[in-house]
């Protein structure tokens, strides 16, 4: 179960809320946003049965990793702050273990060419009123194993199973970092691009009318990343993206 008390003695100002296992920390946070949670409420769990990450998919959540989500009072466009958060992440992974991630356009981090982390930002609406942003934040810190089919894209930050660095350190400086990036949003985008493994590459992605592929030049202000298609340049605000290697 995470440790509560470090949590608050870290993140003595922010309201946190800390099960062992849940079904969604995103879920979780959108309910505490509903009935009136303060800007930067934090939840933080061990696992999740029913992690989600972007377009619907599972989120794989067993032990070993971090789950959080954060309740942002902002009106930030989600690009811009799913690009935040990643910034966010990066910086604190550096910070605690020396480790240098990359950013895969637009929401996931990766070490050594496989994914560390995901990121699924989330808005709140009361009819036409936007309550808020639910910021989702999973973390692999030491998972040694994955389901057959992450196996070959998905690590650890510590693939040997055992941390020392307790999640609730990492969960205290991943939100501090984005509750301090928010201040200048989006001022962040300048380390977002340089930071970012997508730039500079051929991807392909699903257009309306079927297979799309590009070069990949620039994540403009917004987050959109702008791709060289062979018939003019366009902007791709969401999906999803891969990075082709030399031998597709």
């Amino acid at each position: 179960m995470p440790d509560i008390m470090l949590l608050r003695s870290l993140l003595p100002h922010t309201p946190v809320l800390a099960p062992e296992e849940t079904v969604s920390t995103n879920s979780d946070a959108r309910i505490w946003l509903q009935s009136g949670a303060a800007h930067g409420s934090l939840v933080v769990a061990d696992r999740q049965t029913a992690g989600r990450g972007r377009m619907g998919r599972s989120f794989s959540s067993q032990a070993g990793g971090l789950y959080m989500s954060l309740v942002l009072k902002s009106h930030q466009p989600a690009g811009v702050l799913t690009t935040l958060c990643a910034v966010a992440v990066r910086r604190a992974v550096i910070q605690l273990t020396g480790k240098t991630p990359g950013i895969k356009w637009v929401n996931d981090l990766q070490l050594n060419g496989k994914k560390i982390c995901g990121i699924l930002c989330e808005g709140v609406w009361e009819g036409d009123q936007l309550l808020g942003v639910i910021a989702g934040i999973g973390l692999n810190i030491c998972q040694r194993e994955f389901p057959e089919a992450l196996r070959d894209i998905a690590a650890s930050l510590y693939p040997e199973g055992i941390s020392p660095i307790a999640p609730e350190r990492f969960a205290a400086a991943i939100h501090r970092q984005i509750m301090a990036l928010l201040l200048s949003a989006p001022g962040h985008m300048e380390e977002y691009r340089q930071a970012c493994v997508t730039l500079g590459r051929r991807v392909t992605w699903q257009g309306q009318d079927g297979p799309r592929e590009g070069l990949a030049l620039d994540v403009d202000d917004t987050g959109a990343l702008i791709i060289d298609a062979g018939g003019g340049r366009l902007c791709l605000g969401a999906g999803e993206v891969s990075i082709k290697t030399q031998n597709d």
